[in-house]
């Protein structure tokens, strides 16, 4: 695994790229670091390009206090770290915060995605019939925030959308980390087969 440091709109960016094969962008929720996604990491990064960020909410080099960053300013670093890294489309894996800025960059750079794993998953106050890439949308039953059916009418209103329920609660993806890589290797997998 290397870690680095990229000059990303005007803050340090710190991330984590390790393995081979198509690139996955992992976005994280408000204050996540791309250490919360090692276990992610290590049962991808055989068959992926697994890239992992610092972002500006938990950002490595200091950045002006803020409560909450614009999703489209998050969704504007992502893809800044993505043209540092030379990468041109990537399959998007966001949670909570990070599904809107998924969304956002699938309708802002749609040719930049490839597909979107959205859990715990808002929906972004734009035109989401217009997201047309490959999705899979996760939530868990004990899930409070945001509620479950959230997610499911998200689903609903994707055209090219999956939906599974996840067991556990908000903390699913640490907390059931094996039953997510699953699903999530299933969908890529299902991706490839019906690409090829």
């Amino acid at each position: 695994m290397a870690t680095a440091t990229a000059r990303i709109n005007g803050i340090g960016i710190q991330y984590d790229i390790s393995g081979a094969g198509p690139p996955i962008l992992f976005l994280n929720g408000h204050g996540g670091r791309a250490r919360h996604w090692d276990r992610q990491r290590r049962a991808l990064q055989l068959r992926y390009r697994v890239i992992t960020f610092d972002d500006r909410t938990a950002a490595s080099s200091p950045v002006p206090a803020e409560p909450l960053y614009p999703v489209p300013q998050m969704a504007d670093d992502a893809i800044a770290l993505l043209d540092h890294l030379g990468i041109e489309r990537a399959h998007l894996v966001g949670p909570s915060t990070g599904s809107l800025v998924a969304q956002e960059i699938a309708l802002r750079h749609a040719g930049r995605v490839r597909s979107l794993t959205l859990a715990s998953a808002w929906p972004h106050p734009g035109p989401l019939d217009q997201i047309t890439q490959p999705a899979l949308v996760l939530a868990a039953a004990e899930d409070m925030l945001p509620p479950p059916r959230v997610s499911l009418e998200l689903a609903r209103a994707l055209p090219n959308a999956r939906f599974e329920w996840m067991p556990g609660g908000s903390r699913f993806i640490a907390e059931y980390s094996d039953r997510f890589n699953e699903a999530l290797l299933g969908f890529l997998d299902w991706l490839g087969a019906a690409s090829a």
